[in-house]
């Protein structure tokens, strides 16, 4: 199993690096402290979901503070009817466990024009956004440049402002770079179930939308056989044109070799001798997708629904019955958050702490 050291520097190098400029001479001098932090810090961010949610509320308008003398930088998430969005008090209670002084709030824009044209967006202290949906792929006109992960997956959730030797901002002071950590909130979680040496095995991924792509991006770097489900089977034809992979439009077991159907996924399996050893579900919980008892009943078979609320989904209560491995898009969330706040800050994250807040604003109520 992969360390998070391990896979941070497996992330570095598959994504890229960024200018460390504007943060090198104040990194050097806090590295070893914020080591020592990191490792207290999740008794010290509160002891209650409630004061992490309180600290996360508290921070997302902050603009300064301390932090030992480093200057208070901006970022934020933007998207649209994204209220729910666990994002600003995972960051913030990152940041402030670290002592930064650093803010992260929320837009919310219909418009993605609205936000490249909107003060923030030229605000000298901004240096990096979270995106979601629906601007994804609309962000992407406005960045000078994207990593290979970013370009092949063809949606960016990570921007960073690269500012210049000089320091200077503006259009010609500064480049944005456009990144794409949602597989690696995929792909992390998998790794560390999977073990080491993924030989042979094939990811069923249902769905096609953005996420899809990036989880078929990550079954490929695990070396995982793509198949690919959609209600709309030419969808799910452009994802195997794009990552490799095989498109079935029947999840049945193997069948008697005369349907007039065409192959199911039994037959598939059978032909190309292997067998789904992860289910990763894009879609909407309200689908109510439930596996195919046959699927099911494979004891070794690993289900990640991409879903962070609700924490129980019609596939996720299946599996958890079928004594199933399942993987929660509260898990992609944290993982995928660390990787952002690696990027941006270049310097490892307080993993603990974030996955702490992700999992006490999505565990269920009592009351639920």
């Amino acid at each position: 199993m992969m360390t998070r050291s391990s896979s941070s520097v497996l992330s570095l190098l598959l994504l890229g690096s960024v200018s460390t400029d504007a943060f090198s001479v104040h990194a050097q001098k806090v590295q070893n402290e914020c080591r020592r932090m990191i490792s207290s810090s999740s008794s010290s961010i509160g002891a209650s979901a409630s004061s992490t949610q309180q600290l996360g509320t508290a921070c997302s308008d902050r603009e300064g503070g301390s932090g030992g003398g480093e200057a208070p930088l901006k970022f934020a998430i933007i998207g649209h009817n994204i209220a729910y969005s666990v994002s600003p008090a995972m960051h913030n209670a990152a940041y402030e466990s670290l002592n930064m002084p650093h803010s992260y709030r929320l837009i919310d824009e219909e418009s993605v024009d609205d936000i490249v044209s909107s003060a923030f967006w030229s605000d000298d202290d901004f240096r990096g956004i979270s995106v979601t949906i629906p601007h994804k792929q609309s962000i992407m006109p406005h960045l000078d440049e994207l990593s290979d992960a970013a370009e092949t997956i063809g949606a960016v959730n990570t921007v960073i402002v690269d500012k210049s030797a000089d320091g200077d901002i503006g259009e010609e002071g500064r480049t944005l770079r456009g990144d794409n950590t949602d597989w690696i909130g995929i792909y992390n979680p998998l790794k560390s179930r999977l073990g080491g040496d993924v030989k042979g095995g094939a990811a069923l991924i249902l769905g096609a939308g953005g996420t899809a792509r990036a989880a078929a991006y990550a079954a490929a770097q695990l070396g995982l056989e793509r198949m690919y489900y959609n209600r709309t089977p030419s969808k799910a034809q452009e994802l195997a044109d794009a990552f490799g992979g095989i498109v079935v439009t029947d999840l049945s077991g193997p069948s008697s070799g005369d349907s007039s159907d065409g192959k199911t996924l039994g037959d598939v399996c059978n032909e190309l001798d292997t067998t789904v050893r992860v289910v990763l579900s894009t879609l909407p919980a309200a689908a109510g997708f439930e596996l195919p008892e046959w699927l099911a009943a494979n004891k070794s078979t690993i289900v990640f629904d991409v879903n962070y609320k609700p924490y129980w989904t019609p596939l996720l209560r299946q599996a958890e019955a079928a004594g199933l491995d399942v993987v929660r898009g509260s898990e992609m969330l944290w993982e995928q958050g660390a990787r952002q706040f690696e990027i941006w800050l270049q310097q490892d994250a307080p993993y603990e702490v974030m996955k702490k807040v992700v999992l006490e604003n999505c565990l269920p109520k009592d009351d639920d």
